[in-house]
């Protein structure tokens, strides 16, 4: 198989772990068609203030692999969780092709023997304690068997057929997934949200598609007379972009103004949504730059404002 080596090049965070504390080996699928490790990051990862992207591994259509981190650095795996755990993702959705089938094989049982684990201990993410989920969308029973030695058939399944025919998104019933693949920056939709005056004050734009952002957007589809279904459609995130359009981009570049637009940033900056570009929602912008490490100017300009509405 061929190694593509990006350990040298991805975004980390300063603190490391031993070996020694990697007793679980995670399966992931991307929940989508194609991507890598730098779509991922700039697609969703890097929009939700991570320090590192979400896998150690990805293993992509062709059955290549992308190293992205050392097992000694934790990833953003699976929320609450990622102390002990070494992560594995396959791009696809719920199907995959022979080739990565073979890779993951591969790699899971270098993994096992580096980490002095057992075929039990590669676990899917939906099976970890609270997580709510399709992912890695196999029935690992059928991949611990495989790993320990059993033969089981893999899908013969091409990479050319499975990039022509994505997934359907409605494949899954699991409301959280559904609200990724509609819309897969979910921080964005979540900022979205927040500065249409819904509730999520408790988790915010943190990027996981939980309780608090179904009940947001079924408040807000209930409020537009849409149908109230929880899922980010078509319909919803046109009329959410209705009610968000930037029309006033010099203005928003002058720090002494007031108006509906400056209520919609206010909402997502947490200050007080009194409609007036004043000193403090000036310093929670470049507050707000400061951590999304954007440009910090204090002025709503493009960069800002795509960042936060897409």
């Amino acid at each position: 198989m061929k190694i593509h080596d990006l350990r040298k090049q991805t975004p980390k965070r300063s603190t490391t772990r031993p070996i020694s504390a990697i007793t679980k080996i995670v399966r992931h699928h991307s929940a989508t068609s194609t991507g890598d490790f730098w779509a991922f990051w700039n697609g969703r990862w890097k929009g939700m203030g991570w320090k590192t992207g979400g896998y150690h591994e990805i293993i992509l259509r062709d059955g290549s692999v992308q190293l992205c981190y050392d097992p000694t650095m934790a990833t953003n795996g699976v929320l609450n969780h990622n102390s002990y755990t070494y992560h594995i993702c396959l791009v696809g959705n719920g199907q995959f092709t022979e080739a990565q089938e073979k890779t993951f094989d591969v790699r899971a049982k270098l993994a096992m023997e580096r980490f002095g684990l057992k075929a039990g201990d590669v676990v899917g993410h939906r099976e970890i304690p609270g997580a709510a989920t399709e992912c890695p969308g196999i029935n690992m029973n059928t991949v611990r068997a495989r790993l320990a030695g059993a033969k089981v058939e893999t899908p013969k399944q091409t990479v050319k057929n499975e990039t022509a025919k994505p997934s359907n998104p409605k494949s899954s019933t699991n409301p959280y997934d559904l609200i990724r693949r509609y819309f897969p920056n979910v921080a964005v939709l979540q900022r979205q949200l927040i500065a249409v005056g819904e509730n999520l004050s408790r988790f915010r734009d943190d990027g996981v598609p939980g309780d608090e952002t179904l009940n947001a957007i079924k408040s807000f589809q209930r409020k537009e007379r849409l149908t109230v279904d929880g899922i980010p459609g078509p319909k919803t995130q046109a009329r959410l972009r209705s009610k968000i359009r930037y029309v006033r981009l010099l203005r928003l570049m002058n720090p002494r103004l007031r108006g509906n637009d400056v209520r919609l940033i206010q909402r997502v900056l947490g200050v007080t949504a009194d409609g007036i570009f004043g000193p403090i929602t000036q310093s929670a912008v470049r507050d707000y730059q400061r951590k999304h490490k954007l440009k910090v100017d204090g002025i709503v300009g493009p960069q800002t404002w795509g960042h936060m509405f897409g």
